[in-house]
């Protein structure tokens, strides 16, 4: 009788080792990062005849994220001669996805996403415009093309990441970067705004979903109304937002931007801080 009560006081313990290491094992926990970086040109445009990464992937290293979102990405440019996506990815040992813009001699500009879990499903698409000179021109807009699209073509896109939760299970997580455009800023970029609404589902998302981006508007706006009906937004610095959705489904922390100094301290690698955040699903 003492024996079979151990054995049940034991069985019951083992359960519920196994019930918290089970819960624990659930938890989805991702530290987050968005950069715009300014084509790695450094703020004094000292880089931009090599173009030189080593520093830009020191500070993304340092900071060990899960996932990273990049703004204002130039790769495999005549000027650049590298895919420096690629070449980023390499350094850090993530997976990249590239989202083009537009065209750019033999390359590209666009956004891109890093991560370090696998990238299970991918999509892209550029946000409505059209430019004052026709087809086939993607800057320097002007007139009521300005007003009604922008300055220059922008996008949006998303990656699905599969999130291990134990050895045999994973939870998939959708991961949306973006940049928004700094002209007509009302009506474009809430024009931009619900494209990603549409492009990626935000009204009845199909993942766990993060966004983060330039969005090129900052404190005190009311021009995201539907990033902030749908989701919720973390917080933001300068014009750099990570919002998460749908509404309640994640937790927030430890949000901060990071200096950005260049090794000489004569430049800035960017006129923008990386921003970081860590994000918990509930």
């Amino acid at each position: 009788m003492k024996l079979l009560k151990h054995i049940v006081r034991a069985g019951a313990l083992c359960g519920l080792l196994l019930t918290t290491a089970a819960t624990e094992a659930q938890t989805v926990q991702l530290k987050v990062m968005e950069w715009n970086v300014l084509s790695f040109e450094m703020t004094d445009q000292s880089n931009q005849l090599e173009f030189i990464v080593d520093e830009y992937a020191d500070l993304i290293k340092a900071q060990n994220p899960d996932i990273v979102c990049l703004n204002e990405l130039e790769t495999g440019t005549s000027r650049m001669g590298k895919e420096k996506l690629a070449e980023l990815a390499a350094r850090l040992n993530m997976y990249p996805y590239f989202i083009m813009s537009y065209p750019k001699d033999v390359g590209f500009y666009g956004n891109g996403i890093l991560s370090k879990y696998p990238i299970v499903n991918s999509f892209s698409a550029l946000h409505p415009y059209q430019h004052a000179n026709g087809e086939g021109n993607y800057q320097w807009n002007t007139g009521s093309a300005l007003d009604n699209y922008g300055y220059d073509q922008r996008s949006m896109g998303y990656v699905d990441i599969l999130v291990p939760t134990s050895d045999s299970d994973g939870q998939i997580v959708r991961v949306i970067c973006t940049h928004f455009d700094h002209c007509g800023i009302t009506k474009v970029i809430r024009q931009q705004e619900d494209n990603v609404v549409e492009q990626a589902g935000l009204d009845d998302p199909e993942y766990p979903t993060i966004l983060m981006g330039d969005l090129n508007v900052g404190y005190g706006t009311n021009v995201l109304p539907e990033f902030t009906r749908l989701g919720d937004h973390v917080d933001l610095e300068f014009v750099d937002h990570l919002f998460t959705f749908p509404q309640g489904k994640w937790e927030g922390r430890d949000f901060k931007g990071i200096p950005c100094p260049n090794a000489a301290g004569t430049a800035s690698l960017s006129d923008h801080r990386p921003i970081t955040a860590t994000v918990i699903l509930k």
